[in-house]
């Protein structure tokens, strides 16, 4: 029989030192395998939340500052004096004209000889769709308002043209007055009237002294429009009074 091979055991520490380095070689790499799905997985998650953030903030930012820029433009687009050149930007100069039909009014007239009356049918021009609603949202201030200058002339007055004229424009220009305050108060001024015709217009409510929305009628509105622009009876919504019935008695 064949003499076995015998391993003598040693006490030598290091011999066993290749295969634990292995080992453990082995399980450091298999963690940070481990770890590195994780660490992407974390860095991900870090982008994220500061791309969310972000986002977030700057459109906090846009919204603060389109909501001011609206609060501004609004701001803006109220100013008498942009109000005004509105208006006068969207007149429509080759529209065909419209009639707007009133109905009839009699009213007493001071005069000699007695009592006298007036019956007449009014027709109001216009080149604006628009003015005809705001006419009849105002009906009933609007008549009235025609009443106190009917009732204001004297028969002998409007027995003459100019009394009729003169009496047609002073119903236009309170029209006016109430359905586009700013614009007719620049329109009168830019006439340059008399004292006396002044208090006549002030008398009858010809020239406004606030808009229909309270606010008042400032100075600067009316030195931009007495120097940008020149506003004719043709820019009133109303440009002129017609009547198809002009009864004295």
């Amino acid at each position: 029989m064949a003499d076995e091979e015998r391993i003598e055991p040693t006490l030598d520490p290091n011999a066993a030192a290749p295969a634990a380095s292995g080992a453990a070689s082995a399980n450091s790499a298999g963690n940070q395998e481990a770890e590195k799905p994780k660490s992407k997985k974390t860095l991900f998650i870090i982008i994220g939340l500061v791309v969310i953030i972000a986002g977030a903030v700057g459109g906090y930012l846009y919204m603060q500052s389109s909501a001011e820029a609206r609060k501004i433009q609004e701001a803006e687009a109220k100013r008498p004096e942009n109000i005004l050149k509105k208006q006068l930007m969207e007149r429509k100069e080759n529209a065909p004209p419209i009639y707007i039909p009133l109905e009839e009014m009699i009213v007493n007239l001071p005069g000699r000889g007695g009592e006298h009356y007036l019956q007449t049918k009014i027709v109001l021009r216009t080149n604006d769709s628009a003015t005809e609603g705001k006419i009849k949202n105002f009906m009933p201030v609007i008549r009235d308002k025609i009443i106190t200058v009917l009732s204001s002339r004297q028969m002998q007055e409007l027995a003459t043209v100019e009394g009729k004229v003169m009496m047609a424009r002073e119903i236009a220009l309170v029209i006016n007055s109430i359905i586009a305050p700013q614009l007719t108060a620049i329109y009168i001024l830019q006439q340059q009237p008399g004292t006396a015709d002044m208090q006549n217009l002030e008398r009858i409510g010809a020239v406004p002294k606030e808009t229909s929305s309270g606010q008042k009628i400032t100075s600067e509105a009316a030195r931009a429009a007495a120097e940008f622009w020149n506003v004719t009876e043709m820019d009133l919504p109303v440009q002129a009074v017609l009547f198809s019935s002009f009864v004295m008695q």
